[in-house]
């Protein structure tokens, strides 16, 4: 999925000067395809969120919307945002065409300025948003505080170990370690930070296996 907040384009050198430049990165990568995701929900997800009780959940880095559409399918209301306004349009128009339009909606939003309201949501789900140092504070602070008591935030980065996988992985300056995940959720009553292997495709076409870092965390 694409990053809401600054960072992650590629995984390239180049660090986006601001959101501005990493809007218009996406929006050009969208935009010359007609689908840059599989059209299926993340997987991490699936497996931990799969029995939780639906309520009001965010989508943050919602890319073509396939998360907040597989939650909105389980009887969640899900308000999914992102950076790249071609993404938000496409995810706009499949949860129209799927009738999920009352209870997946979309926006284009820099998380980093605006960030989503303080205790909103039951579940914050935040799948490979990856953001510049910078911003980390802003982006990562505000998906935790938006966790409205008893619900759960749930994060997914890639692994400093996929650097030397020979995977795609999003620029290094981005990654963040275990311990910098888990104090994402310093303040919750539980939390735990996992490393997680999946079976993926190396950039030269072979089978070769990525690694996530999963954060799941309770207010």
């Amino acid at each position: 999925m694409s990053a809401s907040g600054p960072a992650a384009a590629a995984a390239g050198p180049h660090r986006p000067a601001d959101s501005a430049e990493l809007a218009a990165v996406w929006d050009a990568r969208y935009g010359a395809v007609d689908r840059l995701w599989s059209g299926r929900a993340n997987p991490v997800l699936v497996a931990e969120a799969a029995e939780l009780p639906p309520g009001r959940a965010l989508d943050a880095g919602c890319g073509e919307g396939d998360d907040a559409l597989w939650l909105a399918e389980r009887g969640w209301t899900v308000l999914g945002v992102d950076l790249s306004s071609v993404a938000v349009a496409r995810a706009t128009a499949e949860a129209a065409r799927l009738g999920l339009a009352p209870r997946a909606s979309f926006a284009q939003r820099d998380l980093s300025v605006d960030p989503p309201a303080v205790g909103a949501f039951d579940l914050v789900s935040a799948q490979h948003l990856h953001v510049l140092p910078e911003h980390r504070g802003a982006i990562y602070g505000g998906l935790a505080r938006a966790v409205r008591p008893g619900g759960t935030l749930l994060m997914v980065l890639h692994d400093r170990r996929d650097l030397a996988a020979g995977v795609r992985h999003p620029p290094p300056f981005s990654m963040l370690s275990e311990d910098e995940l888990r104090a994402v959720a310093e303040g919750f009553a539980s939390s735990t930070v996992e490393l997680r292997a999946r079976s993926t495709v190396a950039r030269d076409g072979s089978p070769a296996t990525a690694h996530d870092l999963v954060l799941r965390a309770m207010r």
